[in-house]
């Protein structure tokens, strides 16, 4: 996938990276240039200092081959400015940072997906409260798959899966075993280092499943 990231500072930065540790092939365009040679010394993706709203820079990053264009300026008008461009060369899909949740619609209107950067860390400090990684909403929320590392001290180390104890309606669907993704035969025994992915068919209980797994905590 070719994708273009506006905004070199915060989100935009980590999702640039991200994205070329994964593979995907990347344009990024900032106007801080101390910022720009910064990065481009230490990832492999195409830089580009100048402001993102002057469409050469913007033709100049490939935006008409982009698969996707990520703008994380922290400027909503720059965002905003931005997606409308390059929704003129039709790529494919829209993403944009808001930082002021009444301009949303704005961006819908125009066929954009949105992310919070509050919510995306908030998200992020959940999951690492429950020791959770992966999460995949299902059913508009009614559901999740979910991934968990098992630590040596979880209650399902060293059990078979058959064994391991989930609330009614909860299944384990794969588990990351011996370097291999393999399906939960009941006979498998659970490691630690072992990553077991779940179907948690009501999320209100998934820290009832995280507590089974990796223990008890104080308080609960």
């Amino acid at each position: 996938m070719y994708v273009i990231v506006v905004g070199l500072s915060g989100v935009g930065e980590t999702l640039a990276r991200v994205l070329v540790r994964r593979g995907h092939s990347v344009a990024v365009i900032d106007k801080d240039e101390e910022r720009c040679k910064k990065f481009a010394s230490e990832v492999d993706a195409l830089v580009i200092n100048g402001q993102a709203e002057d469409n050469d820079n913007l033709k100049n990053a490939g935006v008409e081959k982009a698969d996707a264009l990520v703008t994380a300026t922290g400027d909503d008008s720059v965002n905003l400015m931005v997606c409308t461009m390059a929704k003129e060369f039709d790529v494919p899909t829209l993403v944009a940072t808001v930082r002021d949740i009444e301009h949303s619609d704005l961006f819908r209107k125009l066929g954009v997906r949105i992310a919070a950067p509050d919510d995306v860390a908030a998200e992020h400090l959940y999951q690492q409260l429950l020791m959770v990684t992966d999460f995949l909403l299902l059913g508009g929320g009614g559901a999740e798959l979910f991934s968990v590392r098992v630590e040596a001290a979880s209650n399902v180390a060293n059990k078979k899966v058959k064994d391991a104890k989930l609330p009614k309606g909860f299944q384990i669907i794969s588990v990351y075993h011996k370097n291999q993704l393999v399906y939960p035969s009941q006979s498998i025994v659970i490691e630690p280092g072992d990553e077991l992915l779940i179907f948690a068919p009501v999320l209100a209980r998934i820290r009832n499943v995280t507590e089974d797994l990796l223990g008890k905590r104080r308080g609960s």
